[in-house]
């Protein structure tokens, strides 16, 4: 009964809440309530339904706004590398969030296959790389944390395969060369398609 009521109230359907007023009046009747008190507090109930919703999700959606600007303003690095991995198969965001590191003078180091993981990392670097650095793609050279590019998020290539591969590479040593590549390649990251859009990246 106290559900059928939240729906009406949320709904704010007259002939519903009517309906529910008389229910919720004699309800109190019976239980030794005046009818007059019974109604007061409905009217009350009414009117927070009104609001009180709203304004618990304002209240909600403020902290976490909060949050995430103390974050964002706070740790962009971090915050764009999370920011993402949540989009990692979204390549229209991928762009935005890359024009906005750019904005920021964030780097964004390419795909590799000794130094990427499945998903974005964040990556510090020396205060001296030079900005010419081949392995950046983007960037200055007084910045000290990088985003590594995912190599789960180049398509076609599945990230459940590059986590098998990242894994293979971090439980010996960093690939030596195409060969050592080749031969140490788990069989379910070795495909024609995975291959050919690695090669590519």
């Amino acid at each position: 009964a106290a559900d059928i009521l939240r729906r009406a109230m949320g709904k704010k359907i007259k002939a519903e809440m009517d309906a529910q007023r008389a229910t919720f009046v004699n309800g109190a009747i019976d239980n030794q309530i005046s009818e007059k008190l019974a109604s007061n507090i409905f009217d009350t109930i009414a009117a927070f339904a009104g609001y009180g919703f709203n304004k618990s999700h304002a209240a909600a959606y403020a902290l976490v706004s909060y949050q995430t600007a103390y974050l964002k303003a706070n740790y962009p690095v971090e915050f764009l590398a999370a920011s993402m991995a949540l989009d990692a198969g979204n390549t229209e965001k991928l762009a935005v969030f890359r024009q906005e590191c750019q904005q920021k003078g964030i780097t964004i180091k390419p795909p590799c296959v000794n130094h990427s993981f499945s998903g974005f990392r964040v990556e510090a670097y020396p205060d001296s790389e030079p900005e010419s650095d081949p392995d950046s793609e983007n960037g200055t050279a007084d910045s000290k944390l990088a985003i590594r590019y995912a190599l789960g998020a180049i398509k076609n290539v599945g990230a459940e395969a590059m986590a098998r591969l990242t894994e293979k590479r971090d439980s010996g040593t960093k690939f030596e060369n195409m060969m050592d590549f080749l031969e140490r390649l788990p069989r379910d990251a070795s495909n024609r398609r995975q291959m050919e859009n690695l090669v590519r990246a």
